[in-house]
This record gives structure tokens, sequence and C-alpha cells, in this order.
């Protein structure tokens, strides 16, 4: 009877633990991504950001306010000592408009607009940064979730071995000391194990945090992301005309262009109307008005002095982004070749790794513990076998890492 209970015990937290399971989500790493370019608050600043910037060309066109104003006209001091029909002067009602040129106005709107295109790529580029660090966060914690398989399993090998010595030690076959260490080898696994959970939940709530979500919320990862390559060489033109930051450079060096028009803008003549109606204050005199038009003369040498020093200056500012951008490119693009260099020979690597060098350690650890189990060799050479194979499965797994946190920058490098 009791051992029904334990077993239907037993069977209540294996379908309790699979429930959990099955109630987390497996969240693919495109999936994420997609839900950081949606979601992030990074991404939402410059979403706001631009419609700021858009909201400025409709007011590119605006005129220059009205001026409306009232004045005394040609009276004199002791004008109002006088009787009604001697008194001199006028009360002056006087207003004024002021005509933008057409060209300044086209100008200003197209500087706006592209304030706004530096936005947007400005935005795409971040993206591609957050990108590339959700990947390598997730390439980073499925990493991690190998290890922890890793020293389970090693855990289980290790626990074998001490029962397997605590038997051997009941017939004299075995040393005490041999036990014990066993035993500190256990704890030893037990706090990495401890310490990879940590890990893990981490890398979880990082990635939780890019997505704008709960850090509490849990879900699985996709193991399946690690079959992600990304090998694909591109030219000077290319990079050019695909990587966020090269557009980027591009729509600063237009911005820069049209702010030179903008401002050039500034050598054309602006009118101006001025009205002013006068009541004369003498009642037998009739009511005045005048009108009068007005043109700006900027292209008079002071006034000129402001303009000139500044299309200049932009000049120099856009030679100097054409500079930033070929330099980017040339590095952008030496860092890719260097990237797929590495990226193949640690794939190399992880081949020989994976086909040869682990199948053949462990089937050394195999052959050793056969023979411990028939008195052929001791614990020793067991765990030495244990360790070569540890210390193999280990360096795989920090080269499994380095490779996919290249590729993770790889692929910032190589994506729009």
């Amino acid at each position: 009877m009791l051992n029904i209970k334990k077993n239907i015990i037993a069977l209540s937290l294996m379908l309790v633990g699979f429930a959990t399971s099955f109630a987390q989500e497996k969240l693919s790493l495109d999936s994420l991504i997609q839900v950081i370019k949606k979601s992030n608050p990074e991404l939402m600043v410059y979403d706001q950001q631009i419609k700021s910037q858009d909201a400025k060309i409709d007011g590119a066109s605006a005129w220059m306010a009205p001026m409306v104003g009232v004045a005394s006209f040609m009276t004199p001091y002791n004008n109002f000592s006088r009787p009604g029909n001697q008194q001199d002067g006028s009360f002056m009602l006087t207003a004024e408009q002021k005509f933008p040129n057409k060209s300044k106005i086209s100008s200003t709107k197209n500087f706006y607009a592209a304030q706004a295109a530096i936005t947007k790529e400005g935005k795409a580029e971040n993206f591609n940064q957050l990108r590339a660090m959700a990947r390598s966060i997730y390439f980073e914690t499925l990493v991690l979730e190998r290890k922890l398989q890793f020293d389970q399993q090693n855990l289980e090998i290790l626990k074998n071995l001490k029962k397997l010595s605590e038997i051997r030690y009941t017939y004299n076959k075995a040393d005490l000391a041999e036990i014990y260490q066993m035993e500190a080898k256990i704890y030893q696994l037990q706090n990495k194990i401890s310490d990879t959970h940590a890990n893990i939940n981490i890398g979880k709530i990082k990635l939780n945090t890019l997505m704008n979500r709960d850090v509490e919320t849990t879900f699985q990862l996709d193991s399946k992301a690690m079959d992600f390559t990304l090998i694909n060489t591109l030219n000077e033109q290319e990079i050019s005309e695909k990587r966020s930051l090269s557009k980027q450079y591009d729509a600063q060096i237009k911005s820069l262009q049209l702010e030179n028009k903008m401002i050039a803008a500034d050598a054309k003549p602006e009118f101006s109307l001025q009205f002013n109606h006068m009541i004369t204050y003498n009642t037998m005199m009739p009511n005045q008005f005048s009108l009068m038009a007005g043109i700006s003369i900027p292209f008079a040498p002071w006034a000129a002095k402001s303009y000139q020093s500044k299309l200049k200056s932009n000049e120099f500012e856009t030679a100097a982004m054409q500079q930033q951008k070929e330099s980017f490119i040339i590095n952008n693009i030496g860092m890719i070749k260097t990237q797929e260099e590495h990226l193949k020979h640690m794939k190399m690597e992880l081949d020989l790794y994976e086909q040869k060098i682990i199948p053949a350690l462990h089937k050394s650890y195999d052959v050793n513990l056969l023979n411990y189990q028939e008195n052929k060799v001791d614990l020793l050479t067991v765990l030495n076998a244990w360790k070569d194979l540890n210390e193999a499965q280990l360096n795989e797994l920090d080269l499994s890492n380095t490779y996919y946190q290249m590729l993770a920058e790889y692929g910032k490098n190589v994506e729009k």
C-alpha cells in the first residue's frame, strides 16, 4: 500500500513537471527579434522623433507674422492745446507683411525631410545593434544550456563512480580517500550546475528586457537557432548600398547638401509691403495713407558674409562626412573578411571536436571504466580519462560560444 502511494505521488510530480514545461512558450530567435523590432523602447523613441521632424515640414511654408501698430504722425508738441480745426498731424494705423522667397520655403522643407531620413536610418542601425545583441545573448544562453546538460551527465558519472568505489571499498579493493575525493568532485560540480542555472536565468532576463517584457516571463529557447549561418561576402558597393550605417552617412551628406541650398536661398531677396492709414487731428483736413513696397538686398557685402561662411563650413563638413563613410566601408570590409576567416577556421575545429576528439575520448573513458570494473586499472586512471573527456567538452563549448558570438557580430556587419 505504501509503495502504491509513493508511485501515485511520483506520478503526480511528473505530471506537474510536464505541465509546467508545456506551459512555457518556445521562443525562436526570429520571433524574439521581431518582438524587439516592434516593442523595444529604444526603437520607439525613434518613431516619436520621426513624427516630430515630419511635423516641422508642415511649418516650413509658414509666413512671418504680420506687424500692426499705432502712432502719432507729424504731430507738434503743443498740438492738443490748439483748437480742433487748427491741430496738425494725424493718428496713424500701420500694417506690414513680409513675403518669404518660395525657393527658401522649398529648400527648408527638403532639409527637414532629410532630417527625418537620418533618424530613420539611425533607427535601422540601432535595430541592427539590438539584433546582434539579442543573437549574442540567445546563443550564449543556448551554449549554457548545453553546458548544463554536460554537467548533469558528468554528475551522474561521478555519482556512479562513487557508488562503485563504495562497493569496492567493502571488499578492500578501493581506498577510502578515493571515495572522499569523488564526493568533493560531486560537490564542486553541483556548484557549477547551480552557477550555470543562474547564468541561464540572467540570459533570459536580458532577453525579456530587450523585448520590453516582464523580466520574470519564462520561456524556452529553440536549439534550432544553433543552425544559424550567415556567410555572405559583400563588396564595397553592396556595403555602401545595404548597410544602415552607410546609408545613414548618405542621409547626413544629403542633409548637408540640402542645408547648403537652404543657406544659399538667404542670398535671394525677400519682399515686404507696408500700409499706413492716417486719421488727421484737424477735422478740416482729409485723411491720408501711404503704401510702401520693400525688397531686401542680402547680397550686399556686409550682409553676404554670414551665409557665405556657412556655405564654406558646410562644404568642409560634407567632405569630412564623405571621408568618414569611405573609412567605414574600408574598415567594414576588412572586419568582414577577417571574421569570415575566423569563422571558417573555428567551424573546422568544432567539427573536429564533435566528430573525432570527443568520441575518441568517450571511448577511452568507457574502456577505462570497464577495466576498472574488472580490476585492471585503478580509479585514478578512470578519473584522468573522465577529466580529459570533460575538458574536451568544455573546450568545445567555449569554442562554440566564441564562434556564435563572432557570428552575431558578423551578422551585424553584413546585414541592413
